[in-house]
């Protein structure tokens, strides 16, 4: 090949101006033409290719100069060079050049464009073999990555770890960076001493002796420690170890140690040491894996159990067992996964016509997307051969993205339901039976109150009849004895049958209008003759501002005559029984709270027979040891009744000193209409004219009690005409001219029809004078709700058997004014 030589004058150039390092190295040259034919190359460019003549290199580069530069680097160097060739033109590039033996190196090269003797354009380049240099600056960068990367690791440590230590493994010391969870909470005096010490394996050691539960980290002392730590992160970059401490001031119990290795040297293995708490962590684990128990544990109840996802109408199945799990699959599969449409095909297909409606509302495509909460619902199940009940379950979960995901589950409730239905029939009989037992209770209750307080008419009724006519004293001892052994024999009978009614449930709360020192008033009237006959002072007291109320007073003054005859029976002659009513405080508005104290200082009570006292039937004394009779039956229809009415008693009692009852309840404060009302009634009832020459018709089947009744009534003047069932009662009335009858006195267990009935057919007569005669129920029938009844019936009164005269006088006459001033009222309304 022929030799390639440079005129001296370019050579000279191109030697003053590239100099690389303060030497010169290889020259080659090329034309501005494709693949840049060889213009010129020196021997110092042949032996850095590994040539030992410049036609032997340019044999081997088939004469161009391209072929002398990595095919991977090409295009930069052309780049590098410019699309445009003219004189002058200079440039630095950097790339790959081949040597003989197969191997490449860096070069750098400097070029400028020339002009030939023949007058064409070439490149003439100065390079110089960089490679040293190059895989310094690779290894630098390496390095500076790997320094960013540890940066990137420190800075992340920064945030997320409280305490941070820098450590040299080889000299075997540390300093804290922040924090220092070493000394955890011990002693300040302890810290003090522990932090005097850098020494990384003494602080090490100090840990896991005192704060570490090392059965948490068994190889947490091997790890930690330098000659191990240090091999560890000589193959890897950073470690990490779980551990549990003894619980610190903030509660922390579970941390993570992260060591991160910063740099390798001949006296020195530096790391950081980053502790952080990972208790939340730990908790949401054990949150996860216990849902995921509990999720695992309910899906084994139900056959079925698919994911909808809502947004996308497309339905996966994570659950299917037995023959109805698969049933819902092939649904699936045959609706291409679509919820819209397997609702609709498995109802009219699966779901019995009673329930497929509500089972498409319920978990149609559009209801679960709207619903917000968990649901389920029961639909019956079409099996081959009967209905089946299964129940749906719909769980609302959500994805990473935000989506909402019905998770909808199906079970067999079949058994269930059926044992549901069971227990409900024999509930429902049980109940029936219950209601039948009760009502027939309820009837002998009335029956045995009719039947007793008949004869007991018969017998008190006789008795009053016979005082008058007695003179001799003797007699009047008798007449008197009778008296009282019947009026005892009645209260037996009442706390008997009371007792009974309590206890079935038909005692119910009825309240009406009264005046709280009316109560009292009507009681120390009751009991005063008694009192001075017996040498006992009976007084009381009162200091209440709201004294209309709403209650019970029956029930109340049951209470109060309960519990005062207990106290004059057990008192001696010269003893003190006294009533004591005061008004508390009361929280709730409109309400007034009323406490009555009730204290004598007869023989008392021992504390042994105090937590018996309320029992049915207890008594401190029996009636063959004592000389006080009764049925031990008092107290505990107080204490009931007073839990009726949502109150509270006490009792203190000592033997030979005496009792104190206190009771406390709660009543509503009566309004402006209920006190008009009672005012008024008041008012009329000191109106009262003389019963004499009223006409009064009788309706009474039994002979005797409508003797008694007779005589009484005749006695007071009144003109009485009797009649034996309500049949007879009714046509009386309707016979007889307007007004012919004043008043009605209705027995209410007769022949043919009862008092109610009758009491009812008079109020629907034609004539309205006759339809509105005053009728007043007098009969054995003496509950509250037999009081009722008579009210509902259209009746204006109620006298209870036995009789008591004054009280049936009181009654009679009350109604009869009453009636009067309604009639005043109207006929100045007509005249007006």
């Amino acid at each position: 090949m022929k030799q390639l030589i440079i005129p001296d004058k370019v050579q000279k150039e191109m030697l003053t101006d590239f100099m690389i390092m303060g030497k010169t190295r290889g020259l080659i040259g090329g034309y501005c033409e494709n693949e840049f034919p060889v213009y010129y190359a020196n021997e110092e460019m042949a032996r850095m290719l590994g040539y030992d003549a410049v036609e032997e290199m340019v044999e081997a580069i088939d004469g161009k100069v391209i072929n002398t530069i990595h095919p991977d680097d090409r295009e930069q160097v052309i780049k590098d060079i410019g699309d445009e060739y003219y004189e002058g033109l200079t440039y630095e590039t950097t790339y790959r050049m081949p040597r003989k033996d197969g191997s490449w190196f860096w070069t750098v090269d400097k070029g400028k464009v020339i002009r030939t003797e023949d007058g064409k354009l070439a490149i003439i380049s100065v390079c110089q073999d960089m490679t040293s240099f190059v895989e310094r600056h690779k290894k630098l960068e390496d390095s500076n990555k790997i320094l960013n990367e540890r940066n990137r690791i420190l800075s992340a440590l920064s945030r997320d770890y409280p305490t941070i230590l820098l450590c040299d493994l080889k000299q075997d010391t540390f300093e804290v960076v922040k924090g220092d969870t070493f000394t955890h909470n011990d002693p300040e005096e302890k810290q003090k001493l522990v932090r005097g010490s850098n020494c990384y394996s003494e602080r090490v050691r100090y840990f896991f002796e005192n704060i570490l539960i090392k059965d948490s980290a068994p190889g947490y002392l091997e790890k930690l420690l330098p000659e191990y730590l240090m091999e560890e992160l000589k193959e890897k970059d950073s470690i990490e170890i779980y551990y549990k401490t003894i619980p610190n001031g903030s509660g922390s119990r579970h941390f993570l140690a992260n060591a991160v290795r910063l740099s390798n040297e001949e006296d020195h293995f530096k790391i950081i040491l980053g502790f952080r708490s990972v208790d939340e962590i730990i908790k949401k684990e054990q949150e996860i894996e216990l849902q995921r128990e509990i999720i695992e544990g309910l899906g084994k109840e139900y056959f079925s159990v698919l994911a909808v996802e809502l947004d996308k109408d497309r339905v996966f199945s994570y659950r299917e067992s037995e023959e109805n799990g698969k049933i819902i699959s092939d649904f699936c599969r045959k609706c291409d996964n679509r919820w819209s449409k397997i609702i609709p095909s498995y109802a009219e297909t699966m779901v019995s016509n009673n329930t497929n409606g509500e089972f498409e509302k319920q978990l149609g495509l559009e209801t679960l997307r709207s619903q917000e909460e968990d649901y389920s619902m029961t639909y019956e199940f079409k099996s081959e051969t009967e209905i089946n009940y299964h129940q749906v379950r719909v769980t609302y979960v959500k994805k990473k993205d935000g989506a909402r995901v019905a998770v909808v589950g199906t079970r067999n409730i079949d058994s269930l339901i059926k044992k549901e239905r069971m227990q409900e029939e024999k509930l429902k009989k049980a109940y029936a039976a219950a209601e039948n037992a009760n009502k027939a209770k309820t009837e002998f209750l009335n029956n045995m109150s009719h039947d007793i307080r008949t004869p007991m008419n018969v017998i008190l009724g006789y008795n009053q009849l016979m005082k008058p006519l007695l003179t001799e004293p003797k007699q009047l001892d008798y007449q008197k004895k009778i008296e009282q052994s019947g009026k005892l024999l009645l209260s037996i009978i009442n706390n008997v049958l009371d007792m009974a009614r309590i206890e079935s449930g038909k005692m119910k709360v009825d309240e009406n209008y009264e005046i709280v020192g009316e109560v009292v008033d009507e009681i120390i009237s009751t009991f005063a003759s008694e009192a001075e006959e017996r040498g006992i002072h009976l007084s009381a007291s009162m200091q209440v501002t709201h004294r209309n109320i709403l209650c019970d007073s029956t029930k109340i003054r049951e209470i109060y005559v309960n519990l005062v005859s207990n106290a004059m029976k057990y008192t001696p002659r010269g003893g003190n029984v006294t009533i004591t009513v005061e008004e508390l405080p009361c929280e709730k508005e409109g309400y007034v709270k009323v406490k009555v104290e009730i204290k004598d200082t007869g023989i008392g009570m021992s504390k042994e027979y105090l937590p018996t006292l309320f029992e049915p039937f207890s008594r401190e004394h029996n009636t063959t040891t004592g000389k006080v009779g009764g049925t031990g039956l008092g107290m505990p229809i107080v204490k009931r009744m007073v839990d009726l009415m949502g109150g509270s008693i006490e009792v203190e009692s000592e033997l030979g000193k005496g009792t104190v009852f206190t009771f406390t309840l709660m009543h509503k404060i009566a309004d402006q209409k209920y006190y008009n009302e009672k005012t008024e009634t008041a008012d009329e009832s000191d109106m009262g004219e003389n019963l004499r020459g009223k006409h009064v018709l009788l309706a009474e089947d039994n002979d005797l009690n409508a003797e008694i009744a007779v005589t009484i009534l005749e006695e007071t003047g009144i003109i009485i005409e009797r009649v034996e069932d309500g049949i007879q009662c009714v046509n009386k009335v309707a016979q007889m001219s307007p007004g012919t009858y004043d008043l009605i006195l209705m027995d209410i267990q007769m022949p043919n029809m009862d008092g109610y009935q009758a009491a009812q057919c008079i109020r629907h007569l034609n004539d309205k004078t006759k339809a509105e005669i005053p009728i007043i129920a007098m009969t054995a029938n003496a509950f509250a709700e037999d009081r009722k009844r008579a009210f509902d019936a259209g009746m204006n009164g109620h006298i209870a058997k036995p009789i008591d005269i004054e009280k049936m006088e009181a009654v009679i006459l009350s109604v009869l004014e009453k009636q009067e001033s309604l009639q005043n009222g109207k006929n100045n309304s007509i005249n007006g």
